[in-house]
């Protein structure tokens, strides 16, 4: 397949198109002429001051145009660009670029004050070349520029691991030119498009955003800070600005969606497409969509973790998705293939859910410096018995439909069991948000006193008031009642991470159920109600039930009642048919039902239980069963 550097498309464009503007910002416009330019200085630069082919060079800088600049002189010169989001955590800052061990850094001339004592704590020998837009650039093209090979490295990027410390990992240079040409000729894409620069610098989708626009003549437009948290204002100026394609992520494409429901919401009249990818795309949200703008904006759902290069399948979304629970995931583009396997490695029979793997020449290097994880995550394929032929294992859920098209499902991480049960957090976060009242949600597991996950806790961000008996109720008809959250709690905006994704660990702790209870604590007045609270305890993830609080919206289920009459028969002899109980699922009632059951046995509660104080505990045990004293 024919491969061209990332960096020389960008160059030809330049050639033809010079005086195009190349990235918009809101600190100013760069023109493909003076990206060429000052790319070569900066290469010219650090090639001078020592960098060779394959050295890392970290690049701090918030001005999207020096990052441009920036990417382009250090690839000119066969060397790594390594992207810093300097809006990111400042320790999680110091110590990944610290791991860089870099002799280069690149930062723009705003960051110069800001990043120097970052700068001196984690790369302190390194030397800096400061990109100054300000200053008089070099006509001189770059001499001898560096030709590399389709599987150099081209990049580092970071990706938190399951154990919190972020993984670099190393991207070819092909994967670049692959994705990028795939994504053209899907779309079409002409010089002039302008196309949207949403991602963080610190997240391979900043790829697709910058090199799509810069390999064909068009430009890259970068909003003003903050305006992606605002669904209306990020609208309006996608209308004002006139983009014809956006990149984003289905949680700013849900503020869109819910817009385009508004009276005065923007007809978008340039825009062409909308590619979103890194979270599930809500089929509610495609509902809103559709029924504004129809099907004249072409819709693409994309899928593909970053060690396979941005993203490896596609779905172009039509009216229809909008009935389905999940929107598929897709098709493996051209250059991929998917496969779905069970536990064992052998392929999971069509609609049954097993591990997404991905097979491509196009996927990244692994992680840098970290072979026991790149030989945990690049495995060879099960399915043949060629140990070369390489295979990613995704660590995310999926099934085949019967279209051979892939429904992803969930993080393999998100999987969890609840009374034995499994329970897919994906998939009942997709249900939450299909609820036309919910604009966005997180699903959370709830763990008792043992640590074992008793129920979930539903984050929800709503776009109208709606009762927690009213979500209940719509996910009790499409989830096992296992599944279904027994607290909802709202939150006026949900926390993002910097890539405009579920920050799942700003997210608060979940909530108790008698926390979120409107019901008053009321304490046990008996012996009965005060046992009966203790068994309770030991069920649920509460420390204090109160003897009125339901036994469901304090996370029970339908596993832990038999659970809850077992003990109860054990406490106190008697026999609670579960009809009575779920009549009346509290403490209060419960007692009730207990004491009449003993009475109806000849003894009185009180004195049953004054008589187990003068007994030892086998005989305590004995007389509960049954027996006598």
């Amino acid at each position: 397949m024919a491969f061209d550097p990332i960096h020389a498309l960008v160059g030809q464009a330049a050639e033809k198109f010079p005086e195009h503007v190349a990235v918009q910002t809101p600190q100013g416009d760069l023109t493909y002429a003076d990206l060429a330019a000052r790319s070569d200085l900066l290469a010219t630069r650090l090639r001078a001051a020592g960098a060779t082919p394959g050295a890392l060079v970290p690049v701090l800088t918030t001005d999207r145009r020096e990052f441009a600049v920036a990417v382009l002189g250090i690839l000119k010169i066969g060397a790594v660009f390594v992207p810093f989001d300097l809006a990111g955590p400042g320790l999680r800052l110091r110590d990944t670029l610290s791991g860089t061990a870099a002799e280069f850094v690149v930062t723009g001339t705003g960051e110069a004050g800001r990043v120097a004592e970052l700068l001196d704590s984690a790369v302190p020998q390194a030397g800096r070349f400061v990109v100054d837009l300000a200053a008089p650039a070099t006509a001189e093209p770059l001499a001898d520029p560096h030709v590399p090979d389709a599987d150099d490295p081209a990049y580092i990027f970071f990706t938190s691991g399951s154990t919190g410390t972020p993984k670099a990992i190393a991207g070819r240079m092909r994967g670049i030119d692959h994705y990028i040409r795939w994504e053209s000729e899907l779309l079409g894409v002409e010089p002039g498009w302008r196309v949207s620069q949403f991602a963080s610098v610190a997240f391979d989708a900043v790829l697709r955003d910058l090199f799509l626009p810069l390999t064909t003549g068009g430009t890259a437009v970068v909003p003003p800070p903050g305006l992606l948290l605002d669904g209306a204002e990020l609208g309006r100026w996608i209308d004002a600005q006139k983009l014809d394609l956006v990149h984003c992520v289905p949680s700013v494409f849900r503020g869109l969606a819910t817009t385009a429901e508004s009276a005065d919401s923007p007809g978008f009249a340039s825009l062409r497409a909308v590619l979103t990818a890194g979270e599930p795309l809500a089929a509610a949200d495609a509902g809103r969509w559709f029924a504004r703008h129809g099907e004249r904006v072409t819709l693409v759902n994309l899928y593909g973790p970053s060690e396979t290069t941005m993203t490896k399948t596609f779905h172009v979304v039509t009216p229809a998705d909008a009935e389905r629970e999940l929107i598929p995931a897709g098709q493996a583009m051209p250059g991929a293939r998917i496969a779905v396997l069970d536990g064992r490695g052998k392929p999971s029979p069509q609609g049954t859910v097993g591990e997404i793997y991905i097979r491509t020449p196009f996927m990244s290097l692994g992680y840098y410096l970290r072979p026991d994880a790149t030989l945990a995550a690049f495995v060879p394929n099960p399915l043949g018995d060629d140990p070369d032929d390489i295979v990613y294992r995704t660590g995310d859920f999926g099934r085949i439909l019967a279209d051979g098209s892939l429904e992803f499902i969930g993080r393999k991480d998100h999987q969890i069991k609840i009374g034995g049960v499994r329970v897919e957090l994906g998939e009942v976060e997709h249900l939450v948000r299909a609820h036309p009242a919910v604009r966005e949600a997180a699903v959370v597991p709830v763990k008792d006193a043992a640590g074992e996950v008793a129920n979930l806790c539903a984050f929800v961000e709503l776009a109208e008031a709606v009762e927690p008996e009213a979500l209940a109720a719509y996910l009790g008809g499409r989830l096992p009642d296992i599944a279904v959250p027994r607290v909802f709690v709202p939150l006026d905006r949900m926390p993002r991470t910097i890539s405009g994704k579920v920050d799942r660990r700003a997210l608060p702790a979940p909530i108790l159920p008698q926390q979120a209870s409107a019901t008053r604590y009321v304490a046990p007045r008996t012996p009965t109600e005060t046992a009966l609270i203790r068994i309770w305890t030991e069920l649920l993830p509460v420390e204090e039930p109160g003897i009125r609080h339901d036994f469901f919206e304090s996370g029970g289920h339908s596993l832990l009642v038999m659970r809850l009459l077992s003990l109860i028969g054990a406490e106190f002899g008697v026999e609670i048919p579960l009809q009575d109980f779920l009549a009346g699922p509290t403490v209060e009632a419960l007692a009730e039902r207990v004491e009449t059951a003993i009475l109806t046995g000849g003894d009185s509660l009180e004195d049953l239980l004054d008589s187990l104080d003068d007994l030892d505990d086998a005989e305590a045990e004995r007389l509960l069963q049954g027996g006598s004293a």
